[in-house]
């Protein structure tokens, strides 16, 4: 993900290519030392990846790919945040906020209190102008708006 996001495509898809080797190794499953490793997680990095490299198309082929049931909350919902990442690229806002829904049910605080979740939310007001109520109330729970209040 570092090497993604200092733009070193070539390096982080070859650190990619190591990790889903160990993790076929590995197997499915497993959670030694709590570290979720396997080849889901390696799903999950490889559509991180996608995202900070600038292929949405990329990140969303392979997030359909992943099979999260033996993951977190947290990583599932950090998938669903990259997949929102991914839709806000295409600009597609309803989909993105439809990806943040999902992600907020899971963990919300993780969703609400995360920075790149913020600087999602506002860059989507910017895409989908004027924004629909959906996208509203999910700036206002995030904090991008402020909340409304009865007078």
């Amino acid at each position: 993900i570092a090497a993604a996001r200092r733009n070193d495509a070539d390096a982080a898809y070859q650190y990619l290519d190591r990790a889903r080797q160990a993790a076929e190794r590995v197997g499915p499953g497993r959670n030694d030392y709590n570290t979720e490793f396997g080849p889901a997680n390696v799903g999950l990095h490889e559509v991180a990846v996608a995202v900070d490299l600038g292929d949405a198309g990329m990140a969303l082929r392979r997030a359909k790919s992943i099979d999260v049931t033996g993951l977190s909350a947290e990583r599932r919902a950090r998938l669903l945040i990259d997949v929102a990442r991914a839709h806000a690229q295409r600009r597609q806002p309803d989909e993105a906020v439809a990806a943040l829904e999902q992600a907020e049910e899971l963990t919300p605080e993780q969703v609400r209190e995360h920075k790149v979740v913020h600087q999602l939310v506002t860059d989507l007001l910017t895409i989908q102008d004027p924004p629909g109520p959906r996208l509203q109330a999910l700036a206002r729970r995030v904090g991008v708006l402020p909340v409304r209040t009865s007078t």
